[in-house]
């Protein structure tokens, strides 16, 4: 693997962590709160979590666009998480993957700080 890829492996991984972190302080602030698994966390527990929190996040007492907004950037995530699976799985390393496990975490990213705004004006 070159230098790129490793880079672009960490970078990923990174981001998924961030964005996760962002996802579990969201869900404990949630009208009826979620809590996702925290600590050293593995994708064996992490996934599993985020799909059942895309299960549950339209039976929030919350705005529809809220619910959205919740169950877009689980979504997101777990797409994210897909590419990354592949691009360390893989056999042929592919840079569309990075982009598009970064492009994935964008969005999660940016949902979640919509839902941040609007429980951060609940209080």
């Amino acid at each position: 693997m070159s230098d790129f890829e490793e880079l672009a492996n960490r970078k990923v991984s990174a981001h998924l962590s961030t964005t996760y972190t962002a996802m579990v302080t969201a869900c404990l602030a949630l009208p009826l709160p979620v809590t996702l698994p925290t600590g050293a966390v593995s994708n064996m527990e992490a996934v599993p979590a985020v799909r059942r929190l895309m299960a549950i996040a339209f039976d929030q007492p919350m705005p529809e666009t809220m619910k959205a907004h919740t169950f877009a950037a689980a979504a997101f995530w777990l797409g994210a998480m897909d590419c990354y699976s592949l691009l360390i799985h893989e056999e042929e390393w592919q840079v569309s993957r990075a982009h598009s496990a970064a492009a994935n975490l964008l969005m999660a990213d940016g949902h979640l700080e919509d839902l941040a705004a609007w429980l951060a004006a609940q209080e």
